[in-house]
């Protein structure tokens, strides 16, 4: 231990008179380290009473600061029983930053002294929000790491739940007044936390544990996606025996995303799957246990879980539950199999061959799928366009579809019979991911497919091509399965993939691109162009980077249009195009441009700088017209994220950073330059909240690039004559950046008139 100074009384009350002021305190409070001093000023009452909330006349609260706390965390190290004690006898408090800080002392304590804020950590759970939850996965790595798994265990439970939607009254009403409009009535219920700190605690924290104790966590995670399914189903809608839960279509597969984006019902699934896996994998006498406790559950997903498990780990245990689920199955001759099921069968039929089934019951399943599908289903859903022709190309898809997962036990008339569906369809080879009933896309049981292959697509001249994505709009379903779509957005994608594949890498075509983009007339081929330009920068191949940018600043010649809610406008249409998705494609390209990783040469720092001044200050309809992206959700830094010239202005900050590992000393003044023309009082567009958020979470940032200026311009970053746009600027700045005392004191004054409202 460091040998420390006894401080006398009269060095105490002298200290203690001169730090009155807010800004004295934190700055004392933060140099204390010395452990004397704590019984001291436990005496004098320093750590009896921390500060609640402070309602403030428009209805919102503040969380302030206590910065006796900084001085507990200096101390924790050299006397933890004694800061231990003075936590665990603070009182409850409504202030969600005091146990914010209790958590971050707790990340500097060793294992089973920091095991011991445990109860005043549930306590935080006890609070109706919690807007301070960033550092819960970092507690959950530090409790593991410190073998402190117990403790890990018990807040795991408390994290990992689902709330119900805060609107579930009001929609139960709706639906009881019309049962006809379910979308507008649909239960949506929410993680405690924002979606990517939900995913940081699923996946950096809760995946960890799973590799200690994968049993417990997976009962754990088994109980949450339970009770989150359950949160997101009427009451009238919970039929004994009803098992559906819509799983496939927000969650396509059990173990992978399948977008960049994931919901939190995904991830949730995703992580119960990697628990059970493990389980599997690593404690195989607890296997039959979790069996049971999925088997104990209503809902369709574990019974995809189940499936997935088994398709995993063929053995003599699973064997029996294997041919359970292939003997009680009754739609054979009705429905396309599910992903699971398929993959399940498949790897069964490899491993356990005639094992698996008895002739009979061989038989008996195959002659169920050659009975169907049912005509009059189909029939009814052709309505005027039933053929009997159409019908027979149907079945035999359909026989084809069914019969496949089971080919390795297929013989006599059944082997012939697949045989010839196999060499009549040769050319549309099957694969587990056609069993997928949900496209990958968007939502519904429908697949979307080009008109053209790229490989077909590839073989037409540029002209040929650039007129074919002109002119094709024919939107309709494949004659031949009517489960797929043929439309434009997959033709545009079949279209980048030509492009990224083929015509960057042939002089003679790109030329002709970039010489002809103009001509396109449809903004989603743009937007899909301008996606293929990432794959050259990201490969650090510059040599169009001058063509690429001039293409990008064509886009945003086009600016947002200001809507009208009778006009129809999207980014597939000649006539009323929508530019917002290319605009947004730009941005895109911009910050595959600024990765740290790209290389991108400094020669481009003027183009890219026009291309973000543009983004930064032109219209945006949702920013401009106050139209929210996310719906019920009152969270501005999740609005900026998702619109496009406030996510343009945290990319304006990337770019400062891009600048500066070429030029150590450069100011770059592109920044301050289109920042002070957003603040210039009568600008056309004003800041909007989302702004100030994204503006107060960079502001750290922005001070380590030109310090001086941003001292100069903190009443625009901060602007006290405006209480709501203050409080989203400041407080996401508290939220996401580690206090620093030359801009906290920034913002002294207008804390002290806030508080005086």
């Amino acid at each position: 231990m460091k040998y420390w100074k006894t401080p006398t009384d009269e060095i105490i009350e002298k200290a203690l008179s001169s730090v009155k002021k807010e800004t004295d305190r934190q700055y004392f409070f933060s140099k204390l380290k010395n452990p004397l001093w704590i019984n001291p000023l436990e005496k004098r009452g320093f750590f009896k009473h921390p500060p609640g909330l402070n309602q403030l006349p428009d209805g919102r609260v503040q969380f302030p600061f206590w910065p006796e706390f900084i001085y507990l965390k200096n101390a924790s190290e050299d006397a933890p029983d004694e800061v231990i004690q003075i936590i665990l006898s603070i009182p409850k408090t409504e202030n969600e930053r005091i146990y914010d800080a209790i958590v971050e002392i707790a990340l500097v304590m060793k294992g089973e002294f920091s095991r011991k804020l445990l109860p005043k950590i549930l306590e935080y759970f006890e609070l109706k929000h919690l807007f301070l939850a960033y550092r819960f996965h970092d507690l959950l790595v530090h409790w593991i790491n410190e073998d402190q798994i117990d403790s890990a265990l018990e807040i795991t439970k408390k994290l990992i739940p689902f709330q119900s939607d805060p609107k579930s009254r009001e929609k139960q009403q709706q639906r009881r007044k019309n049962s006809e409009n379910s979308f507008r009535t649909m239960l949506e219920p929410t993680p405690r936390f924002d979606e990517w700190e939900y995913q940081q605690i699923l996946e950096k924290g809760v995946r960890l544990l799973v590799e200690k104790k994968p049993y417990q966590v997976a009962c754990i995670l088994i109980d949450a996606t339970a009770s989150m399914i359950l949160l997101s189903t009427h009451e009238d809608d919970l039929e004994k025996g009803n098992d559906e839960d819509f799983s496939e279509i927000w969650c396509r597969h059990l173990n992978l995303p399948d977008r960049d984006h994931q919901d939190s019902r995904e991830t949730l699934v995703h992580t119960l799957t990697f628990a059970c896996e493990k389980v599997y994998e690593k404690v195989s006498d607890l296997i039959e246990a979790l069996d049971l406790a999925l088997r104990n559950q209503q809902w369709k997903v574990f019974k995809r879980l189940r499936q997935h498990l088994y398709a995993l780990n063929p053995s003599d245990q699973t064997l029996p539950w294997i041919r359970e689920f292939i003997l009680e199955y009754k739609d054979y001759d009705k429905w396309d199999y599910h992903y699971e099921f398929q993959l399940m069968i498949c790897k069964a039929c490899e491993h356990f061959g005639v094992r698996l089934l008895s002739e009979l019951e061989r038989m008996e399943i195959f002659d169920a799928i050659l009975s169907g599908p049912p005509k009059e289903d189909f029939r009814e859903w052709m309505g005027e366009g039933f053929t009997e022709e159409k019908f027979q190309q149907r079945q035999r898809n359909f026989h084809r579809k069914q019969i496949h997962p089971f080919r390795n036990l297929l013989s006599g008339k059944y082997q012939s019979y697949f045989n010839e569906l196999e060499n009549e369809l040769k050319d549309k080879p099957l694969s587990d991911e056609d069993y997928v009933p949900v496209s990958e896309s968007r939502s519904g049981y429908v697949s979307y497919r080009s008109p053209l292959p790229p490989e077909e697509l590839a073989k037409l001249t540029d002209e040929q091509l650039l007129g074919y994505i002109n002119d094709w709009q024919e939107t309709h379903r494949d004659k031949d399965d009517w489960l797929t779509e043929i439309n434009i957005e997959a033709l545009a994608g079949a279209f980048q993939s030509v492009f990224k594949e083929t015509i960057v890498a042939n002089e003679d075509r790109l030329a002709f691109w970039l010489e002809n983009y103009k001509r396109i007339e449809r903004p989603i081929y743009i937007r899909f162009l301008i996606k293929a330009f990432q794959g050259p920068v990201k490969e650090h191949h510059f040599e169009k980077m001058e063509q690429w940018i001039e293409v990008c600043n064509w886009v945003l010649s086009h600016p947002d249009i200001d809507n009208k809610e009778e006009l129809r406008r999207s980014d597939e249409l000649k006539e009323n195009p929508d530019w917002r998705s290319s605009r947004r494609a730009v941005i895109d390209f911009l910050d595959a441009c600024l990765d740290k990783d790209s290389n991108i040469p400094v020669n481009t720092r003027d183009g890219l700088a026009e291309l973000l001044r543009l983004l930064c200050t032109q219209f945006d309809w949702r920013l401009d017209r106050n139209k929210p992206v996310i719906l019920n959700h009152d969270d501005s830094l999740t609005e900026a994220l998702n619109n496009i010239r406030s996510l343009a202005l945290e990319k304006l900050v990337n770019f400062g950073f891009w600048v500066r590992r070429h030029f150590p000393d450069d100011q770059v003044p592109e920044i301050t330059e289109i920042l002070e023309e957003r603040f210039k009082p009568g600008t056309e567009f004003p800041l909007t909240k989302p702004e100030y958020a994204i503006l107060g979470v960079n502001y750290g940032r922005i001070f380590n690039l030109n310090h001086d200026w941003a001292i100069r311009h903190k009443t625009n970053f901060f602007p006290q004559e405006n209480v709501a746009s203050w409080l989203e600027a400041f407080g996401n700045y508290l939220r996401f950046n580690h206090p620093i005392k030359q801009i906290l004191s920034l913002c002294e004054k207008i804390l002290c008139s806030l508080s005086t409202i």
